[in-house]
């Protein structure tokens, strides 16, 4: 097309454009609904607890997440028969730290929970007594391991990382006992609490084992198979190399109506609960049935290792249930749907679980699944600064080595379009799939962008854990799947003026903590890439006392005259170097000089993005990490929930729309009634077509609607 017909074509759409407000289209293409607590953090591994920690008479949902033992507070704001809970996590320092697991639960009749969290090094748990008074607070009380009187003598109550004890009443006298499995695995041990009948109340921790086959049931050391009426002889007692595969959930509740406490249990490396049923008495439990899928009419199904609670979500008096992923692998975990809510239509004593939602809290939240890797950038050349996330991916393959349980993930990158103003920025998810990289099935993608050559417009490279660069050209074409032939585990590249030469250098992190630094060369428009060093700055940010690893990620930014550079890690730590010559300084300490109200706690591998979002002259700090989420540092900024694309390639009123990004034409091969929108729902074109036609459109991003489907085009 000549340009002067392309101008003649921009001007006849333009014309078409309706006033602002008026015509807005009878159909919802997009959801502009602001998220409540989008910079939560996102979620994967969740136990839960109910706590009233801002003084209103309601219980507060405090959620524990074993990856990366990250604790967040939701304030209850509902009324009765309403779920509505708020972020707030100026509580969360007054809790004690916690690891791997947490049972919130009342030992000493105060009615408030006391914490029982796991040993770390010692297999056991330790307590923390609630002595809240004005403000939540907790003492200390046993350390470094609750004991159990065993054999002649007080040991350690054995409770491992990989399992999640019951502590409830099981006797109904008043004080808390303990179900856990045993050393071996295949019983499940009664600790039964002697407070109430040495010293007549129940704010002692005094135990003894009771019974070593609770229940008189077994679980198989191959798989999740339960053996019933099962104590002395049977299958069970034959233990492979004298060690089940360790790993299991218990869960105590009266779930049939006869008062006697019915059991909960999952199995590392299944999906399911299986509900054992309780026919024997008071004294002396014995299940006498079970059920392998619960609930019955909506299953859970959880990849591996679900644990349940049972607490009041929706403020009207009765008990629902939440479940989640308990497996200590962090790899094993859905990510995305992965707080599973029944609520409750039955009683208490009558329970009718019904499925509400498999995403409870992270429906209000940015949560990419598993990990976050945030990257700011101006994607469509409109001058806003907008948010792409890359991720370690969605499970998308199971698989058994060496007898046990394997994932692999796709990874995708997520679009979070910028469509407020450059004062009051407005993020709102344009494109779950950005780029269509979810077809590479690469696990663990890491975005960074940046003009490579000189066109004035960027490019973007990409990071995968298998350990290869992959470039894209501005049109988000793959052009190089091998680019400088870097293969470093979990490569992570930064593209920034390093130097201030005005061309583009290259960082890359990977699973070793330390940096490789390319210098950025320009020969003639292209920039090429100078290897100089593979330990950049004398930096390692592995954490060698915990782990092999380090998964470093680098941002770099300038604050001022002065460049700095951030560096993401395994443990969760955001670190901070400035000096960048030679052995770089570490000031992590000194983060709030640079970012107001930092705290560096932010879950496993951290990843963070700096920008100054709404033009204050103040950066604004993202960080992401393992459990897919962002937490927003320095700012408050909206996020709408995203554009909705339903437009499917083949079958009954189907259309196809290409090239996508456009550069001005774009073509489309359908019949009906075309309608063209912007993110506000304004039409800018109505028209007829039958078969092939192409229209140009203007810069920007519009909906194409067709027959009752949507699709998305970007046109740069």
């Amino acid at each position: 097309m000549r340009p002067s017909r392309l101008i003649g074509t921009l001007c006849l759409l333009l014309s078409l454009v309706p006033a602002f407000g008026q015509n807005k289209l009878d159909f919802q293409v997009f959801n502009d609904a602001a998220l409540s607590d989008p910079w939560a953090g996102g979620l994967n591994a969740c136990q839960f607890g109910r706590l009233d920690v801002d003084g209103d008479g309601k219980k507060d949902l405090l959620v524990f997440d074993r990856h990366g033992n990250r604790l967040s507070c939701f304030l209850n704001q509902g009324d009765v028969g309403e779920i509505r809970f708020v972020l707030d996590n100026s509580y969360v320092s007054h809790f004690p730290h916690m690891a791997d697991w947490v049972v919130f639960a009342d030992y000493d009749g105060d009615g408030r929970d006391d914490i029982f969290t796991y040993s770390k090094g010692w297999a056991g748990m330790r307590v923390f007594r609630n002595v809240s008074e004005e403000q939540v607070e907790f003492e200390l009380v046993v350390d470094p391991y609750l004991t159990s009187w065993q054999g002649g003598g007080e040991v350690n109550l054995l409770a491992t990382n990989a399992d999640y004890p019951a502590i409830v009443d099981l006797d109904g006298d008043g004080d808390l006992d303990i179900l856990t499995f045993g050393v071996l695995g295949t019983f499940i041990e009664k600790h039964r609490n002697l407070s109430m009948e040495r010293f007549g109340h129940r704010d002692s921790l005094v135990f003894e084992k009771t019974d070593h086959c609770w229940g008189r049931v077994a679980e198989s050391e191959e798989n999740n198979a339960m053996y019933l009426d099962t104590c002395l002889f049977g299958k069970s007692l034959v233990v492979n190399d004298g060690f089940r595969h360790r790993g299991a959930t218990l869960a105590v509740r009266d779930l049939t109506g006869n008062d006697l406490p019915d059991l909960l249990l999952a199995d590392v490396d299944y999906p399911n609960l299986v509900l054992l049923k309780n026919g024997g008495t008071p004294e002396n439990a014995l299940m006498v049935s079970q059920e392998t899928m619960f609930p019955e009419n909506a299953p859970i199904h959880l990849f591996s290792m679900p644990v349940p609670f049972f607490t009041d979500i929706d403020n009207d008096g009765v008990d629902d249930l939440l479940v989640s992923p308990f497996d200590p692998n962090p790899m094993a975990c859905v990510g995305q749907n992965s707080v599973w809510l029944y609520l409750n239509k039955g009683t208490n004593h009558n329970p009718d679980f019904q499925l509400h939602t498999k995403s409870f809290l992270q429906d209000q939240m940015i949560d990419v699944g598993t990990g976050a890797y945030p990257v700011f950038t101006d994607v469509d050349g409109d001058g806003l600064t907008d948010l792409v996330i890359g991720s370690i991916g969605d499970m998308d393959s199971t698989y058994y080595y060496n007898g046990v349980l394997q994932t692999h993930r796709s990874a995708q990158l997520a679009w979070y379009k910028n469509v407020g103003t450059r004062q009051n920025p407005v993020f709102q998810l344009y494109d779950e799939d950005f780029g269509s990289l979810s077809a590479l099935k690469a696990m663990g993608l890491v975005p960074t962008f940046g003009d490579l050559n000189g066109d004035g417009r960027q490019e973007m490279l990409v990071g995968t854990g298998e350990g290869r660069l992959l470039r894209f050209d501005a049109d988000f074409n793959l052009v190089d799947d091998d680019f400088l032939q870097f293969e470093k585990a979990w490569s992570a590249p930064c593209l920034f003026d390093v130097d201030g030469d005005g061309i583009l250098d290259l960082v890359v992190g990977d699973a070793s903590g330390k940096l490789y630094y390319y210098q950025g060369v320009s020969q003639g428009n292209e920039t090429q890439f100078s290897f100089v060093t593979d330990s950049w700055g004398g930096v390692d940010v592995c954490d060698h006392t915990a782990s092999y690893f380090g998964y470093s990620v680098p941002t770099l930014f300038r604050r001022g005259n002065e460049t700095l550079l951030a560096v993401g890690s395994e443990q969760g730590k955001m670190f901070l170097f400035k000096d960048l010559d030679g052995v770089f300084t570490d000031i992590s300490d000194h983060w709030n000089d640079y970012v107001c109200h930092f705290e560096n706690r932010f879950g496993l591998r951290s990843a963070a993005a700096l920008a100054d979002l709404n033009d204050d002259d103040n950066l604004e700090m993202v960080v992401g990490n393992f459990a897919g989420g962002l937490e927003l540092v320095n700012g408050d900024i909206a996020v709408n929930q995203g554009v909705e694309e339903d437009g499917p390639s083949t079958g009954s009123g189907a259309f196809v729309l290409y090239p996508n990004p456009a550069r001005g034409l774009v073509t489309i091969e359908g019949t009906g009634v075309l309608t063209v929108s912007n993110l506000l729902g304004q039409a800018i074109l109505v028209r007829e077509i039958d078969g092939r036609t192409t229209i140009a459109l203007p810069h920007g991003f519009w909906l194409v609607r067709l027959n009752g489907f949507t699709k998305k085009v970007i046109v740069k």
